[in-house]
């Protein structure tokens, strides 16, 4: 069965969604807290895709989605680099 991880964060408004359309399509997801994925990377193994739903990450106030674009750079980009290398797929809403 495909895995799926759907990226979670404050502000994020389609996570629920997005886990139910990938399960509809036949995936097994789950919807994961960004801050669990920098503490353990290793959840990554087990996928095959990754979704970074829409919405306001973190609100609207510092610049939406900046906080999270710089927690996936700084802690995850040699991760997810590898996750994309090895043929998986990365969606973003």
């Amino acid at each position: 069965m495909i895995k799926a991880i759907v990226l979670r964060a404050a502000g994020i408004n389609c996570d629920l969604e997005t886990q139910y359309a990938l399960e509809l399509a036949g995936a097994e997801a789950q919807r994961v807290h960004i801050n669990r994925i920098i503490q353990s990377p290793d959840i990554l193994d087990d996928c095959q895709i990754m979704v970074i739903p829409g919405g306001f990450s973190y609100g609207d106030d510092v610049a939406a989605g900046k906080i999270l674009a710089n927690q996936i750079v700084h802690h995850l980009a040699d991760r997810l680099r590898a996750f994309i290398d090895a043929g998986k797929l990365v969606l973003g809403i």
